[in-house]
């Protein structure tokens, strides 16, 4: 069979890998090397390299060049023991080799070097170890942030009666003036101080009590709370076992208040100062218990001196009329105004210089919650609670915090980054209190302006008012009162408040003589009623545009 493959086709031999060849020594397919343009020439290379393989799967560690990123980051792979040793000088031959400058350094001067520029990103062992040597160790941990700062400052907010008291000077000078005037002199007589609540009445009283105590000797002192009471009749045995009575409670009512009359105008009994705090809740049925004792002063040979607190201003005026036939039975007035935003601003801040260090409370929040508290009822006992609150609200936040600190007894070498300040207290802490507590009636009040009339009550007496028109009654009840209130606030697009807080609203505006409550078992039967003309509130109410619009509305 003849061939079919083509006479002039020259064939290529590859050289076999495991015969070592020479550059002088020839091989058998050499001999039509001159006439083959498609054989390869090998280079002569020196003895001490090596060959690599031609397929990439059989290089292996660094020779493997081709298969290596410029950039890698990562570790250099693992190398047997074999590839790590350099080719020795005995093996001759011709290989193909990648790179212009092989390496010929020693192993052991190799793990000193400086990598190759493949591996510029890694450290040497050598500056590795330099390192390690500059560091030392610091010893921290963490630790809890402190916040004796918000302690101290929570102390000093108390509301419990003050050392000095700001802003009273002149009501602290008049109650003074009748002690020494009654006590001392040794003459009966009855003090009555009105106020809206917070606004230091009991305060005021109790530390001139105090001071007191050593410029009245001979003297004695009785002081009740009205409210711990349970009716109107039970003022006359807690007097009578103040003063010493034995089985006070066991002896008719009638029989005990002749007792205590014989008693308090006994010759040679010391002058007694009676005080009776919430003296409105005595109210009963015809007053008898109220003027029972407003006539004890004036008794023939009486010792007593009586002062009575409480938060209407016209309590004597409204409940106690017949008081008004006699001149001598009447009771010295003496009225406590609402503290203005300067007032509480400056209380807030003569209490917070007692902290050492750092102010806790920065400036405008504290003007923040003054103008706030000032325009609602001007109590300064809910300035010091909504600061005391933010307080608190603060220092939880910061004690949930961590901080590193070195341990005692360590001093490092470098010292480390101061533990943060402890953050202030400002005025969106203060505005979330007032929002959360005490709701939006305090914050919907009239932001600082020279009317000390709050809004919330303006709009409270101006539903009274369309009220009493549209019904054509005098008295209405709490309930409709707050119905017709909450109607006039969304007509308004205003929020109205709850029916306690409404109460509270009626409460402030009988304190200053605007209102008149009828208390009944219930708060929603409440009857409330104007103690002043319609004129003359339409008059006074009329300066405000909202105001001006309810009441021109004229419609609930």
């Amino acid at each position: 069979m003849p061939s079919t493959r083509s006479q002039t086709q020259a064939a290529i031999d590859f050289p076999r890998r495991k015969q070592p060849r020479t550059p002088g020594a020839p091989t058998a397919g050499c001999k039509d090397a001159p006439s083959n343009p498609t054989r390869v020439t090998l280079l002569t290379l020196s003895p001490r390299e090596k060959v690599l393989p031609l397929s990439p799967r059989k290089r292996l560690g660094d020779d493997n060049l081709c298969n290596i990123p410029q950039s890698l980051p990562c570790s250099p792979t693992k190398q047997s023991k074999g590839e790590n040793e350099l080719p020795s000088a005995s093996h001759k031959g011709r290989r193909l080799f990648f790179s212009e400058q092989p390496t010929t350094e020693s192993p052991g001067k190799r793990n000193n070097l400086v990598p190759s520029p493949l591996h510029k990103r890694q450290e040497t062992p050598r500056s590795s170890e330099r390192s390690c040597l500059n560091k030392q160790p610091v010893c921290i941990q963490l630790f809890r942030q402190e916040g004796t700062c918000y302690q101290q400052a929570k102390s000093v907010l108390h509301t419990a009666v003050p050392d000095r008291l700001l802003a009273r000077e002149k009501e602290t000078d008049a109650i003074r003036q009748f002690l020494k005037e009654h006590v001392c002199g040794e003459k009966p007589g009855s003090l009555y101080i009105s106020g809206a609540p917070g606004t230091g009445k009991t305060a005021c009283l109790s530390r001139i009590l105090q001071d007191f105590q050593n410029e009245l000797p001979g003297s004695k002192t009785i002081v009740l709370n009205c409210m711990s009471l349970s009716s109107s009749q039970a003022v006359f045995p807690a007097i009578a076992e103040q003063m010493g009575q034995q089985g006070a409670s066991k002896v008719a009512g009638r029989d005990l208040v002749r007792k205590l009359e014989k008693q308090l105008t006994a010759e040679g009994m010391p002058m007694t100062v009676l005080v009776l705090d919430e003296m409105d809740q005595l109210d009963s049925k015809g007053q008898d218990v109220l003027y029972t004792v407003f006539e004890w002063p004036w008794l023939i040979g009486s010792r007593l001196v009586l002062i009575g607190v409480a938060n209407a201003l016209d309590l004597t005026d409204r409940i106690l009329a017949r008081l008004q036939a006699r001149p001598k039975c009447k009771p010295q007035l003496l009225n406590f105004p609402p503290y203005t935003k300067e007032q509480i601003a400056s209380i807030l801040q003569e209490r917070l210089r007692q902290v050492s260090g750092a102010q806790v409370l920065d400036s405008t929040a504290i003007q923040f919650c003054a103008r706030k508290v000032s325009a609602v009822s001007g109590d300064a006992r809910k300035a010091l609670d909504v600061c005391r609150r933010a307080i608190e609200m603060v220092e939880l936040d910061v004690r949930s915090q961590t901080v590193f600190k070195p341990l005692p007894g360590k001093s490092p070498a470098t010292s480390p980054s101061a533990s943060p300040v402890p953050r202030r207290v400002g005025l969106p802490h203060i505005s979330r209190v007032i929002s959360d507590v005490y709701g939006d009636r305090m914050a919907l009040g009239s932001d600082g302006a020279s009317d000390s009339f709050p809004l919330q009550q303006k709009i409270l007496v101006c539903s009274l008012l369309l009220l009493a028109r549209q019904l054509k009654a005098k008295e209405v009840t709490l309930g409709k009162l707050h119905e017709a209130y909450s109607r006039v606030c969304r007509r308004q697009q205003m929020a109205p408040v709850a029916q306690s807080d409404c109460l509270s609203l009626a409460t402030l505006l009988e304190s200053r003589g605007i209102l008149a409550l009828k208390k009944a078992k219930e708060a929603r039967l409440t009857k409330v009623s104007l103690k002043i003309e319609e004129k003359d509130v339409e008059h006074a109410l009329k300066d405000g545009v909202l105001i001006g619009n309810i009441l021109a509305g004229g419609q609930l």
